[in-house]
């Protein structure tokens, strides 16, 4: 009975956010103080509640304070985002850090996090892959978002598109806009498949949260909305040959494949030849592909 009870805790990621709370700096929703003179400023998503070490195999040290820490299955099984109710996931974790992005900086206002996510998309050049089809094109493309979050892409082209995005909540600043719909699951609603309505469907810094399964009928789905010639503009983790023992695959399994850590959800990344090969089976045509690090940007096409 006990043992059944710990399982279900573990299971449960409401425990990583009791304890990420804990940790929360009062002028920063993304930082605590550590005590260290040397690093007073440790990202909260770093934080470990230590439960999931139970669920170690093994730490390999690769030198400069670096690691990589390979887990066992019975950890993917608990804290895979097949298991959990993921809207509840990002409800909380929203409830918990109010300016919460997943831009990979430090924000203390939504303006901040915005600009952040925005710079990031046009670091890859995705976001100036879309300003260029906007601004080339005499009628108005319609766009279709995955995970708008609060609002940075929206706010940069909704007087030049028809725009409409999708994620699991609206923020308050974003309600007054009827271009939202807030997601009850994972995918693209129903209504809106077998369409072939969009121009571009954009999603940056966002399916590397999905599970495999859930990323790849995303590209489905994407495929079925887009008009013939539309494209799917995106980026998501990757692992291929030349990245595979680079030192920020924090999270490995047995068989080598890398895992995203993010508030002690393991998702898994995709190998470079399972996504090129799941983009070409559903008929999508390659544009534009470019590494940083281990974080991959793609353009691909439906063909005309």
């Amino acid at each position: 009975m006990a043992k059944k009870a710990k399982v279900n805790r573990l299971r449960d990621f409401n425990h990583s956010f009791d304890f990420y709370d804990m940790w929360k700096y009062k002028t920063n929703e993304y930082i605590f103080r550590s005590g260290n003179k040397e690093n007073p400023k440790i990202s909260t998503r770093m934080v470990n509640t230590f439960v999931i070490e139970e669920l170690y195999e093994k730490v390999i040290d690769l030198g400069d304070n670096a690691g990589v820490t390979i887990v066992n299955k019975q950890a993917i099984e608990r804290f895979h985002p097949n298991h959990i109710n993921n809207k509840a996931f990002w409800l909380r974790a929203h409830s918990s850090f109010p300016l919460l992005s997943v831009c990979g900086g430090e924000s203390k206002s939504i303006k901040q996090a915005n600009e952040l996510t925005l710079n990031m998309s046009k670091q890859f050049q995705l976001f100036t892959f879309l300003q260029s089809l906007i601004n080339k094109n005499t009628v108005p493309l319609k766009v279709l978002e995955i995970g708008f979050g609060f609002g940075n892409v929206f706010n940069e082209i909704k007087d030049k598109c028809e725009y409409i995005g999708i994620d699991y909540r609206i923020p308050k600043l974003l309600k007054r806009y009827k271009n939202f719909i807030e997601i009850e699951k994972s995918g693209i609603p129903d209504f809106l498949l077998g369409e072939k309505y969009f121009d571009v469907v954009y999603s940056v810094n966002v399916l590397q949260h999905c599970s495999q399964k859930d990323r790849f009928e995303y590209f489905e789905q994407a495929y079925s909305v887009l008009k013939s010639g539309g494209f799917m503009i995106f980026s998501c983790m990757l692992m291929n040959d030349a990245n595979e023992n680079e030192k920020y695959w924090g999270i490995k399994d047995s068989t080598g494949r890398g895992y995203l850590h993010f508030f002690n959800q393991l998702t898994e990344c995709d190998r470079d030849h399972e996504l090129f090969d799941k983009l070409n089976s559903i008929g999508f045509k390659p544009i534009y592909g470019q590494f940083l690090q281990n974080h991959f940007s793609m353009i691909v096409q439906k063909p005309k």
